[in-house]
C-alpha cells in the first residue's frame, strides 16, 4: 500500500459523496447570507469573493493532494498496529462517539495552536479579511494545510480513529465551516439553542472581530463544547458592533492574492491601527437572544 496514495479508495469515495453534498452546503449558505444578512457588509463581494478563491485554490489542492491522503494514510498506519481505540474492543456506537470527539477536539486545539505566533503568520491569511461570508471560510493559505498534517493527522493515528470515520468528519467539518463562516442572520430563536451546542455564524463572528481577546475565543469547529469547558466561549457581542478583520491591515487594496500568499513571511504586526490605538470596548453583558442589532 502505498502511503500518501491520493487515489486510495476512500478517498475516491469521498470524493463522489463529499463534494456534491459540500457543493450543496455551499450554494445553501450563499443563498441565506444573501437573502438574509447578519451584518452589514463594508466592502463588495466582487472585491473580494476574486481573492478569497484565488487563495482557496492552492489550499485546496493542498487539502486534497496533502492533507487529506496524509490523514488517511497515518490512520490506516494506525489500524494495522492496532494503536489506540484499534486494541480495545468497544462497542461501536461508543467507538464512533469517542472517535468523533477526538476529531473535533483535535480541530478545536489546532485551532487554538493557530493563534500562536509561530503558526499565526500562517493563519493571519484568514484573519485579515475585512467581511466575513462563505469565502473567507475557503480563504486558508496552503503552508496552513501542510503544517497542520503532523497534528490533525498525528493525534488520530495515535489514538487509533478509523480512515472511514476520520473522512466522515472531515466533511461535517468542512459544512460546519462554511456554516460559521457565512454572514446568514438566522432567527435568535434558532440561533439560540444551536449556539448552546455549535459553533454559529454569531459566534464565529466574534471571533474574527478587531478586538484582541475576542479572536481570543470561539476556537470550535463543530461543537461549542470544548470552548465551554476551556473558558473560550462568548456569545455576548452584539453582531453590529463587531468590526471583522485585524488592525494592521485595514487596506483593502493591499489585500492582493500574491500578498497574501507571501503574507508568511512578512513579520508579525502589532495588534494596533496605524494610529498606534489598540481596538477595545467594555466587556458587554447582552446574552445572545439580544444580539438582534
Amino acid at each position: 500500500m502505498r502511503f500518501f496514495s491520493v487515489n486510495s479508495p476512500l478517498l475516491k469515495q469521498f470524493d463522489r459523496w463529499a463534494t456534491p453534498v459540500l457543493a450543496v452546503v455551499a450554494v445553501a449558505v450563499f443563498v441565506g447570507e444573501t437573502v438574509w444578512p447578519l451584518r452589514r457588509r463594508t466592502r463588495p463581494r466582487t472585491e473580494r469573493w476574486p481573492r478569497n478563491v484565488g487563495v482557496s485554490v492552492p489550499s485546496l489542492v493542498g487539502l486534497r493532494l496533502g492533507l487529506l491522503p496524509a490523514m488517511v494514510g497515518l490512520t490506516q498506519v494506525a489500524a494495522r498496529r492496532r494503536w489506540g481505540l484499534n486494541r480495545l474492543g468497544w462497542p461501536e456506537p461508543v467507538r464512533l462517539l469517542s472517535e468523533l470527539l477526538i476529531l473535533d477536539y483535535v480541530a478545536y486545539s489546532w485551532h487554538r495552536l493557530l493563534h500562536a505566533p509561530l503558526l499565526w503568520r500562517l493563519h493571519r491569511v484568514h484573519h485579515t479579511d475585512l467581511d466575513m461570508d462563505l469565502s473567507t471560510g475557503w480563504r486558508f493559505h496552503v503552508g496552513e494545510m501542510l503544517a497542520s498534517i503532523p497534528y490533525r493527522g498525528g493525534v488520530p493515528m495515535l489514538l487509533g480513529v478509523r480512515p472511514g470515520v476520520l473522512l466522515a468528519y472531515e466533511a461535517v467539518f468542512e459544512a460546519c465551516t462554511a456554516f460559521h463562516h457565512s454572514n446568514t442572520r438566522l432567527p435568535v430563536v434558532v440561533e439560540r439553542p444551536l449556539a448552546a451546542w455549535m459553533i454559529t455564524p454569531r459566534a464565529h463572528g466574534i471571533h474574527h472581530s478587531v478586538v484582541h481577546r475576542e479572536t481570543q475565543s470561539n476556537f470550535g469547529v463543530v461543537l461549542s463544547l470544548w470552548d465551554r469547558l476551556h473558558r473560550t466561549l462568548r456569545l455576548n457581542v452584539p453582531q453590529q458592533q463587531v468590526e471583522i478583520g485585524m488592525p494592521a491591515y485595514p487596506d483593502a487594496a493591499a489585500q492582493t492574492v500574491r500578498h497574501l500568499l507571501v503574507m508568511p513571511i512578512e513579520p508579525l504586526q502589532p495588534w494596533t491601527r496605524f494610529d498606534g490605538t489598540v481596538p477595545d470596548r467594555p466587556w458587554p453583558t447582552t446574552p445572545l437572544d439580544e444580539l438582534a442589532g
